[in-house]
């Protein structure tokens, strides 16, 4: 629009100086014509017929460049309606690399959150493992269950280590619920495991109905329903070894 306005602008002063050069010519001609004696004679009649044409013409010129100007005003509102509709689209594409931005922001919000918690969760893990490997430490955490030994705490601490392992696993999504459920249902065949699960049931009553984990321990409980009564399942080596393949 900037280019444009001063365009616009030339073109009216340009018409404006001819509609004014045509009008200053018909008044000097009728000057002329009423006030020179030598034309002041019988055959002034001719001239004021002459004078008639040339303002006749001059009135044609002067609608023309009218005419002309409101078309060169229509051509601009046209320019400046295309323009306006540019500008629009334009915004739009704005808006739309705007919320693009948004969405990738809170992708990475979300990928450094899954981040840190993997982060956690893994020095929890290793605090876990010292433990088991020192009895010392392992007196540090409480017991799962007042009456068991020695061998059968380090054994719920190990299960423990275990639970953490796969539900850290399908919260990264390197399983769905199917593949976790499979896992799940040959971890629970350990005696070890059910008596942990069994022992650590206070615990699970305080999660947060919403959250992950929470779900993750109903599939725990699923696969202690499925697997009442069957044939162990084969254990899910992907897992175990932290191997991500996209679904």
């Amino acid at each position: 629009m900037s280019e444009i306005g001063p365009r616009k602008a030339i073109w009216v002063l340009q018409n404006l100086g001819v509609v004014l050069a045509a009008g200053a010519a018909c008044v000097l001609l009728s000057l002329i014509m009423t006030m020179v004696p030598g034309l002041r004679t019988p055959g002034s009649g001719n001239a004021g017929q002459a004078y008639g044409a040339a303002a006749s013409s001059t009135a044609v010129l002067v609608l023309f460049y009218m005419a002309r100007t409101l078309r060169l005003q229509r051509d601009e509102t046209s320019l400046q309606r295309q323009e306006l509709e540019l500008q629009r689209a334009e915004m739009r594409l704005q808006r739309t690399e705007l919320e693009l931005q948004r969405d990738e922001m809170r992708r990475s919000a979300g990928e450094l959150h899954r981040s840190a918690e993997a982060g956690l969760r893994r020095l929890h893990m290793d605090l876990l493992k010292m433990s088991i490997a020192d009895p010392e430490l392992a007196e540090v955490w409480p017991k799962f269950a007042p009456d068991l030994t020695v061998k059968e705490n380090r054994q719920y601490l190990y299960a423990n280590l275990i639970y953490c392992h796969t539900m850290l696993a399908h919260k990264l999504e390197m399983a769905n619920d199917r593949e976790a459920l499979g896992h799940l249902r040959y971890i629970v065949t350990s005696p070890a495991f059910r008596g942990y699960w069994e022992s650590a049931r206070f615990m699970r009553a305080e999660m947060d109905p919403d959250s992950h984990e929470s779900h993750f321990a109903t599939l725990v409980d699923e696969a202690l329903t499925q697997t009442n009564g069957q044939a162990p399942h084969a254990p899910n080596l992907r897992l175990i070894e932290g191997q991500h393949t996209e679904q």
